[in-house]
């Protein structure tokens, strides 16, 4: 997958030469079209390949350590302000354009991936650090893989029902004007196709494919919070290609001559940066329902249904907006509706940015690293960035039964390994990656009279372990 969107890219760089002087606004519209594909796809493709290839080649990776996340919001506003700028210039600097969308698609998605990254490593010393691979794989596998697959899921239910209702409600025509076609379907009708697509078809498909990342990601063996991790990077990703994708079509002429969208580029970037944030709340959650369903626990799979709502709400949201403009026009035109709309818009996005915030810091894996909670480890801080090791009880257990503590393990309790202790005292503090010479981590030496558990729940389930 990473090597046909890199392919891609290079494919669209020649189509550049193709460009012919047909006007601003054309000649906008296909620069940004050729050159801001070619950036994404090269930078997407490109660090998938990579990533396959050094995994492939057993090559370690290092922590990921992002300390001010947030400065990648900064440029955002100006982004946005010189966009619209260039879409209502489009003769003044076309070339620039592609840039400065590219850097307004992307700034929100990767402030939220990083950010919530970064918030589960501050609230998880004992796990394992977020590697970059794992951080950019998650990433793009949202942005590439998980688009790819509901993209053409969702086309094939548009064009399968669409063409369907045409030929029994519309004025039939060749299939060549389907989308023509779609405008002659009576209102109800119009507005089932619609809503059923945005608010029902495509959020259940498009939070499988994206939740799913927790089931391609099994051998990671990941805990409560780093699953929810995981459905943010997709999301996040997937987000960024979405709006990429619409972005296009935003400054394309047809669009520039409709007045509620086309002299608008502002709004649609301000907007989609709220699905930033919906994308990365929404998979999040579906993420802890595919945790709950693989790991039998029911008490999560309510996140199967809460991601799929929170998006289907969305859609709806932005249908109540924008219906008279999104697939078959039948959606209504009001004022009061395009109020309501926006408002319920913006509450939603305030609600996924604190849902994203807490249970980001909220969230415990079942239990700590394996290295951690067999032998007592502290992580150093070269293994977590800034992290500071603090002064924690030592993690033995008593003959009556022990627990690692609480903001670490939920307070599950501990199989009992008597026999562990007599060979604790042999081992030699190594670095994770087997290294002596490395002091990743450093070993507490057991106390004669203690009972040292090893640190896997009673039911046996190594749950966090990689």
């Amino acid at each position: 997958m990473g090597a046909f969107a890199f392919i891609t890219g290079l494919l669209v760089i020649a189509a550049l030469f193709q460009i012919d002087d047909d006007g601003p606004v054309l000649r906008l519209y296909y620069i940004n079209a050729y050159v801001s594909t070619a950036i994404v796809y090269l930078a997407l493709g490109g660090f998938l390949v990579v990533d396959a290839a050094s995994a492939l080649g057993r090559t370690s990776s290092v922590p990921l350590t992002v300390r001010r996340p947030w400065l990648l919001l900064i440029p955002f506003p100006f982004a946005v302000a010189a966009g619209q700028w260039l879409a209502s210039n489009p003769e003044a600097a076309p070339w620039a354009f592609p840039f400065v969308n590219v850097l307004m698609v992307s700034s929100p998605s990767l402030t939220i991936a990083l950010v919530v990254a970064n918030r589960y490593a501050a609230h998880h010393p004992f796990a394992w650090p977020v590697s970059r691979r794992e951080w950019s794989s998650g990433f793009i596998y949202g942005a590439v893989g998980a688009t790819s697959i509901a993209s053409i899921i969702n086309t094939a239910y548009l064009l399968g029902v669409g063409h369907l209702l045409v030929q029994l409600a519309g004025n039939a025509g060749p299939f060549s004007s389907f989308e023509r076609n779609l405008h002659t379907l009576p209102t109800g009708w119009g507005i089932f196709l619609d809503l059923s697509t945005l608010s029902i078809v495509a959020p259940l498909n498009e939070e499988f494919w994206k939740g799913m990342l927790v089931g391609f990601f099994f051998f990671r063996r990941g805990g409560l919070a780093r699953c929810f991790l995981w459905g943010v990077l997709a999301g996040t990703g997937f987000n960024l290609l979405e709006t990429f994708s619409n972005s296009l079509g935003v400054v394309s002429p047809e669009a520039r001559a409709d007045q509620t969208i086309g002299s608008e580029w502002w709004f649609f970037a301000v907007a989609r940066a709220g699905t930033a944030a919906m994308h990365g709340t929404a998979t999040g959650l579906t993420a802890i329902g595919f945790y709950g369903l693989f790991r039998r626990r029911p008490c999560y799979l309510s996140g199967l249904v809460a991601g799929p709502s929170i998006h289907g709400l969305w859609n709806f949201l932005v249908y109540a907006v924008w219906g008279d403009a999104l697939f078959t026009g039948a959606g209504p035109d009001s004022t009061l509706l395009d109020l309501v709309g926006g408002f319920g818009l913006v509450m939603l996005f305030g609600i996924t940015l604190v849902l994203l915030w807490n249970l980001s810091g909220t969230l415990r894996d079942d239990a700590p690293a394996p290295p951690y909670r067999v032998l007592g480890m502290l992580p150093g801080a070269a293994a977590i960035g800034d992290w500071k090791p603090q002064p924690l009880p030592p993690l033995w257990a008593t003959q009556d039964g022990g627990e690692f503590p609480a903001r670490d393990t939920h307070d599950e309790h501990l199989a009992l390994d008597a026999e562990l202790h007599r060979s604790l005292a042999d081992i030699v503090p190594v670095g994770l990656d087997g290294d002596p010479r490395r002091h990743d981590i450093q070993v507490r030496s057991p106390k004669p009279d203690d009972i040292v558990v090893t640190g896997y729940p009673v039911d046996g389930d190594p749950s966090g372990d990689p």
